[in-house]
């Protein structure tokens, strides 16, 4: 039995939508944007995320390439990626706003 998983993303609006977002972003919760690092492909994804584990760190963020697709005719993520942990919504925020492009291109899902 084949499953298909729709995953439902919604754009986000402005800076100040984001960073309310990112402080109400629940496990099952994510946000995607557009990045703008010269040295990934594509200016990159950034990919924010909760864990709760023991450690002080609540946020995840992941940074990946961000690859034109010809089949799926949309961009993927794909090639090098890392992974940055924070403790709190606020320093995930300026993170992001340093590093993500200009006007901003993000999605909550």
């Amino acid at each position: 039995m084949d499953v298909c998983l729709l995953v439902v993303e919604k754009p986000v609006q402005s800076m100040r939508e984001l960073k309310r977002l990112i402080k109400a972003l629940d496990l099952d919760e994510g946000i995607r944007a557009v990045g703008s690092f010269k040295a990934l492909r594509g200016g990159g994804f950034i990919f924010i995320s909760t864990v709760h584990t023991s450690s002080p760190e609540n946020y995840c963020i992941n940074i990946s390439e961000r690859i034109y697709d010809e089949g799926a005719k949309t961009y993927l993520p794909g090639g090098k990626e890392e992974f940055h942990y924070f403790s709190d919504a606020d320093e995930v925020f300026r993170f992001v706003e340093r590093n993500a492009a200009k006007p901003l291109q993000a999605w909550s899902y």
